[in-house]
């Protein structure tokens, strides 16, 4: 039987996950050229979105936050463009990258700090905008994160708050979704089945997610779906990665007008939610 890590271990995998010695490497490597891989080349979407959108909300005096900054992909384009953004992550090798990566474009690297993004060090109402991609599937109870960006953004302000949605492996899979289906159906039965353990990285249901960002007051702007696939038969991959990019690709032309908006909460593989704290001029 899977154990369930405490706290404190689960946030030891985490700083594990994003060493040197594991992944942090790939993530750098991700963002810094056109890897073929589905996966990379939705976060490299993710990270055009959010900073396409931040672009059209910002002016020279904004101040935005990148929480859970990583590699610095969202960090290096923002302030590529200009624009002033601090950043913090919990794993100094990330960070390390992201310093790389800003001197490579001739960016200043300073302002990024590291820490844990249910416990900053900055000020109340100290943003205009927080960016938030990923961070709460790495934390089991991702409430503080949630309640850390309500504080940190002033009145008036945006976050963008992403994660990858359960739904799509489901739909894109028959086999599974059939499987769910019938579990479904068959709950009265066999009764609720227990939640599965906590795993970091994990994937989530929108529905949840939102409501609980809702119940802290903020209020619902836009979403941003990005990536479908890859699909799969029985868990069986049915596709090259680059065949699965080229269809992910057709299906978000066919799933671009609006009228479709939102059959893509539960298709797409990343959910990116765009909120107003209400307040302000």
């Amino acid at each position: 039987m899977p154990v369930t890590p405490t706290g404190s271990e689960a946030m030891a995998n985490v700083r594990r996950r994003f060493s040197r010695a594991d992944a942090a490497e790939r993530w750098h490597a991700m963002y810094a050229g056109q890897t073929e891989r589905l996966e990379d080349e939705n976060f490299r979407l993710r990270r055009d979105a959010a900073v396409a959108h931040v672009l059209t909300i910002v002016t020279p005096e904004s101040q935005v936050l990148d929480l859970g900054c990583g590699a610095g992909p969202v960090i290096s384009e923002l302030r590529r463009h200009g624009i002033r953004t601090a950043g913090l992550d919990y794993s100094e090798d990330m960070l390390d990258n992201a310093r790389a990566r800003l001197r490579s474009l001739g960016i200043d690297d300073s302002g990024l700090l590291q820490g844990d993004c249910r416990h900053t060090p900055y000020p109340s109402a100290g943003f205009d905008v927080v960016v938030c991609l990923g961070v709460i599937s790495y934390i089991e109870d991702y409430d503080p994160v949630l309640d850390e960006i309500e504080r940190l953004l002033k009145p008036g302000g945006t976050a963008l708050i992403s994660f990858r949605s359960e739904h799509n492996p489901l739909f894109s899979d028959p086999v599974a979704l059939g499987k769910r289906a019938l579990r479904t159906l068959m709950t009265p039965l066999l009764g609720r089945r227990a939640p599965a353990p906590f795993e970091i990285g994990r994937f989530l249901d929108h529905r949840e997610v939102t409501a609980r960002i809702e119940a802290r007051g903020l209020r619902y702007i836009d979403f941003i779906g990005i990536g479908f696939g890859p699909f799969r038969f029985a868990g069986r991959r049915l596709f090259s990665e680059r065949q699965s990019i080229r269809i992910s690709r057709w299906l978000d032309r066919l799933f671009s007008p609006r009228a479709l908006h939102r059959p893509r909460r539960w298709l797409t593989d990343v959910s990116l939610w765009v909120y107003w704290k209400p307040g302000g001029s």
